[in-house]
Order: C-alpha cells, then structure tokens, then sequence
C-alpha cells in the first residue's frame, strides 16, 4: 500500500494530525466473476462501522491489470485509492480485468487477442451489478471511477445506468485512439528520442532504451527496432527511408510511425483492440450524454499517455469539476519530467480531493 493505509489509521491521509478520530476497520468480501470464458475475481473493501456504505466502483486502465492496478511492479494506485476512501467511510470495489489473475499473472495470448473494449464493459456491469447489490453497499450512493481506457468504459457504462451518484475520471481519454497514440508519440516519444541525436543509430536508440525515459517515452522502440528482443537491433524499413541503417528523428519517426499504424489498426494488428468496431467512443464525444451525472476530472500536468489538454476540454464539456497537478504523471505520481512519467505511486492529494468530492455529492443527495 506503500504507507497510505498506515497514513490513513493514523488519521494524517487528509491533513489530519495523530489525534484525529481513528479510521475505521475494513472488511473485505470476496467475489466470483464469470467473464465470457473466463473466470475472474474482485473484491469489495468496506468499513466495519458502517451499515451501508457509499460506494466507489474502480475501473482499471489499459493492459492486463489486477484489482491493486498493479502497473509492471511500480505502482499499486487503486489498492491505495481503496485504502485512503475506506478509511473515509467509503466503500470500494475493484477486480482484475478479463484473464488476469489477482496475483497479476495474466493469459497473454487470450487477453491480446481475444478481448476488446465492449466486453470490457460487459464485465465492468457486472461489477457495477454486484456492487449495487451488496448488502454493505448503499445502492443510492454508487459512483464510477475510470481511469485512462477505463474512462471510456466508466463513461459508457454511465449512460446506462441513470441512477449513478456520480463519475470520476482520471486521466481521461478525450479523443480518437489514433489520435491518442500520435499525441504520444509526437508530445513525447520523438522529442525524447531528439535527447540522443537527430540521426540516430541502432546504439543510440538502444541508449534511448535505457536512458530513463518512462514507458510512453520509450515504448514505440518496439516499432522502430521490432527484432530487438531478439538481439537484432536492424532498424524497421518504415523508419529509415532513405536506407542509411539509421533513423531520422525529424523526418523518419513519425513518417514511420503513420505507415506502422495503418498495420496495427488492422484487425490483426497489435492495436486491434482499438480499431474502429472494437473500441468505445471517447469520453469527449459520450459527453453531452453524460452531462446529467456529476463528474470529477483528475488530471496530472506531465501526463505521458494522455494530453492535459484533453481534461481541459473535457471538463468544460461536462460542466464538472477539474483538479489539475501540475507535477503528476498518468498515475497520478510524482514524476520529475514527462519523459520520466512510468507509473509512479499515486500521490496523496488525488485520493484527498477525491474524498472531499465524493462527500460532497453525498450532502446533495
């Protein structure tokens, strides 16, 4: 829980002193999902003293998370996120997404090629379901939390069910997928790759690989170098056009790039899963059908995955309420730059601000 749940029973989470009232104990209930032809789990953390608590639905991001969003060992954001509203007097559900198990191993081959975005949100209802349902849950205050693809899947599963308390999004996505992975690519990943030459050869880019660079920063190495896993570093003919064993940052990257998206977007390409038929719209454009829920915005200023901007824009939209950090990355950590954003542990205002939110909405019901 990296101190959170320590922070919070000593009453210090929300800028209390040692003396504040003490949290309350959380229980935890276990659960059962049938996943199309998987069989997945979740859990419920709820306080003791409470009957019937508000509750928070989680809603994890892209890749095979657990329950915790346990992001390559670096970060565990929603065990937290349940730890710090637990002890606020929260309810929380959470579960590990299609053919992850709670451990965080995964079925690879299946959750690569046989899920995609609507059955994420098949499943992410019958949480939702399950949680309205529980006799620790007060089915009058339930909220959904997203967070970066599971904004869009929160957002969908929002319109369909009107008598939702309210929305939190956090890092949302708030434009067209391709659209998104351009942005990372062109805000991100070629102006750090410029940190090592404007002609880059297969050392520099492997410097690039281990030069600090967090995952956005240097994930799209896999395009340009795709035999490097195994020992051949041969940059891909997309990206060395000119065929000088070398690739241009200026003029070859994102050339490449475009050529090597139409293939991923195909429906065998490694970005099937968002290809128009298989993905869910934008959270933007599920806006004006969500204007009738309150929504919270959490957006961290050096976001690597998804613009700033996007929140900004999604924000007014909505009508809602935004908090902006301007030193937090995608998880809502710490990071020291944008190049270094990785999936830092979640910082303690986000879960502060989401508290108070949460509470508030509670009075206006």
């Amino acid at each position: 829980m990296r101190g959170l749940a320590t922070l919070a029973v000593a009453g210090l989470l929300l800028g209390g002193t040692a003396t504040a009232q003490a949290a309350p104990a959380v229980g935890h209930e276990q659960f059962t999902f049938q996943f199309g032809d998987f069989t997945g789990g979740g859990q419920l953390d709820y306080p003791t003293g409470v009957a019937h608590a508000p509750v928070v639905v989680l809603i994890p991001g892209s890749g095979p998370e657990n329950r915790d969003a346990n992001v390559l060992g670096k970060s565990t954001i929603f065990a937290d996120i349940s730890a710090g509203l637990t002890a606020r007097g929260f309810a929380v559900m959470r579960y590990d997404k299609r053919y992850v198990n709670a451990d965080g191993t995964a079925d690879y081959v299946s959750y690569y090629n046989k899920l995609d975005l609507p059955k994420m949100l098949d499943d992410a209802g019958q949480v939702l379901a399950a949680a309205e349902a529980d006799q620790h849950v007060d089915p009058r205050h339930v909220f959904l939390y997203g967070w970066s693809e599971g904004s869009t899947v929160a957002a969908a599963l929002a319109v369909k069910h009107p008598e939702l308390a309210g929305l939190a999004l956090q890092g949302p996505v708030a434009e067209p997928w391709r659209d998104l992975f351009t942005d990372q690519a062109t805000r991100v990943a070629r102006p750090y790759l410029a940190t090592f030459g404007r002609q880059l050869a297969p050392d520099d880019l492997q410097r690039a690989a281990k030069g600090g660079g967090g995952l956005v920063a240097t994930e799209y190495l896999g395009f340009i170098q795709p035999g490097a896993y195994q020992g051949d570093y041969t940059i891909a003919p997309a990206f060395d056009a000119n065929g000088d064993g070398k690739m241009d940052v200026d003029t070859e990257f994102l050339p490449g790039l475009r050529k090597t998206f139409d293939a991923a977007f195909q429906p065998d390409g490694v970005f099937k899963i968002y290809a128009p038929g298989r993905a869910l719209p934008s959270v933007l454009d599920q806006a004006r059908a969500l204007a009738k829920f309150p929504t919270l915005v959490l957006q961290g200023g050096r976001d690597a995955n998804v613009p700033p901007a996007g929140a900004f824009k999604l924000n007014a939209a909505l009508h809602g309420s935004l908090r902006f950090y301007p030193e937090l990355g995608h998880s809502l950590g710490r990071t020291p730059s944008l190049f270094a954003d990785d999936f830092q542990p979640i910082d303690r205002q986000p879960i502060n601000d989401l508290a108070r939110w949460l509470s508030e909405h509670l009075r206006q019901k």
